[in-house]
């Protein structure tokens, strides 16, 4: 029922985005003021041609193949008749036919693809059937033969093209309308009692017309391309003035031998000139219409840190002490694992993040996500990210682990695993390095696993990937034992994800994070959409893997309830900066920062089950639109002039530490409100 219920957006394509994206691609650009080019040049061609090349002339033996001069710039043809009028004028007909038999391959096409991916079926495997018949049989042979038996005319000509040139269109849009009528918001139309035709034509089009356009722009290169040939080859209408029928006539009438290249080469120029701006054209729509079709910078090594990063070195965060007056608890030294926890940082944190700052690229400039985040990471210890949806979280992780998504980069600080600076690795050393020290649970494992290959397979894959020399049965076996671990039978090691229930998903996510034994491991959100039951499973699954193998835990997440239950520590994160941090004990006890008390405000506590919940009112800052002064000062109940006017650094407090001046011992003697103690 949440399926159904669920309304989530069709991904429509944002014009005023997608006209900045195209207008970023110099090439497109360059591509369009190509094919402009040649559009005008064709619509002014009475106007810029200084001779009508249709029109009958008399012409004597001196008037063949002249050269270049200033009456005739491109010289003479076979016939006397001024080159670049002709070339001008078969602008028009070679545009013609490649932007006419275009909209017929795209007709064709996109309904082929529509109705194939959409209805599925034996229609589908009907459609797509025809689809490969036509796919195998050569296109410029079957137009030859076609051309030549139905006759060369300029329609027949168009028609032929475009009736052959669809199948790469039905293809591409079959694999898109697959995609789409499997979306939650497609569910929830047929759900409100919306027909095939009104899902077509209000959610499946939609999503697939962008990249219909932009293939129509290739299939015009290709279209021109086809008729030129034709012409070339003495198919083309001999009633009009193409560019391959210039070429044919300069062939078949000795322009070679007369060595009169001026009626060889700016046909061909012609063509090579429409035909390259098409296709930078077409590349670019793609880009700009199409986002999934990016080049994602893990395929480009070390574009997602930038070049001028400013490098942290490994040295004690400096805090500024509060005075007396300031909220500033000690660590209750009989709280519970203390000992435990005090050995693990003895040996030193495995993971040190030091002033990560991490920009995207948006439409309207660069934007800061994630500016000077900073926290350490012992052996056996969980650390809990916690704070509202937007406030940097799974930004951060993915900075950590090179897994930003397009137009993200990592701009200052570094990421030290035991003396390794993460962000200075690339190409072989990262992904040996990924899995094997540092591993991560995906949120929502059931798209992070290939619903096509079984649960086993995809555990082996990543054992047999670090580890070259082990075998297919081998790494079966011990993605069995993985799978046992965690709770799940052996039996189901060749079952596939979708016959997994949304627990066993999950704890098959941790098994794969487990392959190769990492020393630490990234939870980004690995409960969300759980029942409680199912939760406290996972919840406990990842307690005892910290607790019984020493593996360090991140644990990223909104459920203070998880925080509570599983973190030693925890990090609260606020507009991509850190809040607040501290034990989990004195995070609960007596939070410092206003966001962290308010947060708790908004929880259910079941030692106080008559206090009434509150919200905070407002939501986190958006990356274009962050406030000058602190982040949170906008919603904050306790802020002053001084918080709107300045960021405030890290104070320590309360054992740990807080960005807030009601911490600041030179400030206003103010101290922080404390929250109700949490047990």
């Amino acid at each position: 029922m949440s399926v159904l219920m669920e309304a989530t957006a069709p991904p429509t394509v944002e014009p005023r985005g997608a006209l900045r994206s195209f207008l970023h691609h110099r090439m497109g650009v360059i591509g369009a003021v190509m094919l402009l080019i040649a559009v005008l040049v064709a619509i002014a061609a009475p106007i810029l041609a200084p001779y009508d090349p249709y029109a009958n002339v008399r012409v004597n033996i001196l008037d063949i193949y002249q050269a270049p001069s200033g009456e005739h710039l491109l010289g003479t043809d076979d016939g006397g008749k001024d080159v670049l009028s002709s070339l001008i004028y078969g602008a028009r007909v070679s545009l013609i036919v490649g932007f006419a038999a275009a909209a017929i391959a795209l007709l064709i096409g996109g309904l082929v693809g529509i109705v194939a991916g959409y209805r599925g079926g034996w229609v589908g495997s009907l459609l797509m059937r025809i689809t490969d018949f036509f796919l195998v049989i050569p296109d410029l042979a079957l137009q030859i033969v076609l051309v030549a038996i139905i006759g060369p005319s300029l329609g027949t000509i168009i028609l032929v093209i475009g009736a052959l040139g669809w199948t790469t269109t039905a293809r591409l849009v079959r694999s898109q309308a697959l995609t789409v009528r499997e979306r939650k918001y497609v569910m929830r139309a047929r759900a409100i009692g919306a027909g095939d035709a009104h899902i077509l034509r209000r959610h499946i089009l939609p999503a697939v017309l962008p990249l219909m356009l932009a293939n129509m722009v290739l299939v015009i290169s290709l279209a021109i391309l086809s008729e030129s040939t034709l012409a070339f080859l003495g198919l083309g209408d001999p009633t009009v003035i193409s560019w391959g029928q210039m070429l044919n006539f300069a062939f078949g009438r000795g322009a070679v031998s007369a060595g009169a290249w001026w009626a060889l080469l700016p046909p061909g120029f012609a063509i090579v000139w429409v035909v390259l701006g098409t296709t930078l054209l077409g590349t670019a729509l793609e880009d700009a219409l199409n986002p999934r079709l990016k080049r994602h910078h893990l395929e480009s090594p070390g574009s997602d840190v930038a070049r001028d990063r400013r490098v942290e070195e490994l040295e004690p965060r400096e805090l500024t002490t509060p005075s007396a007056g300031a909220v500033a608890a000690p660590r209750d030294p009989a709280a519970p694992a203390a000992q435990e926890e005090s050995a693990r940082r003895d040996e030193g944190p495995i993971l040190r993040v030091r002033d990560l700052s991490i920009e995207f690229d948006t439409p309207s400039g660069k934007h800061l996500a994630v500016e000077g985040v900073s926290f350490d990471l012992n052996r056996g210890e969980t650390l809990g990210l916690v704070g509202e949806s937007g406030c940097g979280k799974t930004t951060t992780v993915l900075g950590i682990m090179r897994l930003l998504p397009p137009g993200g980069r990592v701009v200052s600080g570094s990421v030290w695993f035991e003396g390794d600076d993460l962000l200075s690795l690339d190409g072989p050393a990262l992904r040996s390095f990924r899995w094997t020290r540092l591993s991560l649970v995906f949120q929502g494992a059931m798209n992070a696993l290939n619903p096509v290959r079984t649960v086993g397979d995809q555990i082996a894959e990543a054992v047999r990937l670090h580890a070259p020399g082990t075998g297919q049965r081998e790494a079966l076996d011990q993605s069995a034992e993985l799978l046992e671990r965690v709770g799940i039978g052996r039996r189901r090691l060749n079952e596939y994800p979708h016959t997994y229930s949304g627990g066993m998903r999950q704890r098959a996510m941790i098994a794969l994070a487990l392959a190769c034994d990492p020393d630490v491991i990234v939870a980004d959100e690995p409960t969300t959409a759980l029942d409680v039951m199912i939760q406290a499973q996972i919840l406990e699954l990842l307690g005892g893997i910290a607790r019984d193998l020493g593996t360090g835990i991140i644990l990223v997440t909104h459920d203070l309830g998880v925080v509570a239950q599983v973190c030693d520590r925890v990090v609260v994160m606020y507009g991509g900066a850190v809040a607040e941090e501290n034990d989990a004990a004195t995070v609960f006890r007596e939070p410092q920062h206003p966001y962290t008390q308010e947060l708790l405000q908004s929880f259910p506590d079941l030692a106080h089950p008559d206090r009434p919940l509150r919200g905070i009112p407002g939501a986190p800052p958006r990356l274009d639109d962050m406030p000058p002064g602190c982040r949170f000062a906008p919603r904050c109940p306790h802020a002053f002039d001084r918080c709107r006017e300045e960021r405030p650094p890290e104070y320590a407090a309360a054992g740990g530490r807080a960005a807030c001046f009601l911490l600041d011992p030179t400030g206003p003697r103010e101290a922080v409100p404390s929250a109700e103690p949490r047990p």
